[in-house]
Parts: C-alpha cells; structure tokens; sequence
C-alpha cells in the first residue's frame, strides 16, 4: 500500500504498491467581480482541454460569485492545478475543505463539468 505523505518538499508517495491512488481536493472561493457567466464558460472550456492532458477530473459548482470545486486526479496534476488556482487573480478567498487519498475516482468520467451548487452539494454526500 502506498501513501501520500507530505515532506518539506511537498507531498510524495511512499513505496509500496503500484495500485492506481488518485488525490481529490475540494476547495471553495469567491469570484472577482470582473469574472462574468459568459468569461467562466470559456475558462471552464479552456480549463476542461488542459485537464483532460493531465488527468485531472471533477466537477465545478458555482452560485452567484460562490465556487465549490472537487479536483481529482494524480496527485502532482492535482497540487500544481490547486496552486495554480491559489495565484489566480479571479479567485479570493480560497478555503480547501477536504483533500484524500481515493482509490476510485468518483468523477472519472465527467472531465471538468459546471453544476448548480445543490447538485454538488447533493452528490458529495455520495462520495
């Protein structure tokens, strides 16, 4: 069994077995203001390609100027995107909520997609 352990390098995994483990991080922000529906729809499309190439999944919810965002993927993909985002400008006030170690994705399949926040919310009671 492998884990993931943080070190003053950052986190890293222990040796062990090569099973599949995947990161899931869940953070929530708040928009700046200048971020309108139209721009998150195009950062959304941008964002999907460029996790797609990484093999970051999840599922993004947003109500009014209020993000909830659930990252899962190979825990590097994941940590560099988490702090990607950390120095973006258009988002404040970023509080991580939960980060694991998962043996499944729950959103595998998903890519990066929009939801309403009761959606999200609803569905990360399954996880």
């Amino acid at each position: 069994m492998r884990l993931l352990a943080w070190f003053s390098g950052g986190w890293q995994w222990s040796k062990g077995s090569e099973a599949p483990m995947f990161l899931r991080l869940v953070y929530v922000s708040n928009l700046s203001d200048d971020v309108s529906h139209e721009n998150l729809d195009a950062i959304v499309e941008r964002s999907r390609a460029r996790n797609e190439r990484t093999g970051v999944t999840g599922i993004l919810a947003v109500d009014d100027r209020r993000v909830l965002q659930i990252l899962e993927g190979p825990p590097d993909a994941v940590q560099g995107l988490y702090e990607r985002i950390l120095n973006d400008r258009r988002h404040h006030e970023v509080v991580e909520i939960d980060r694991r170690i998962v043996d499944a994705r729950h959103f595998g399949s998903w890519g990066m997609v929009r939801r309403s926040m009761v959606d999200v919310v609803m569905l990360a009671m399954t996880l």
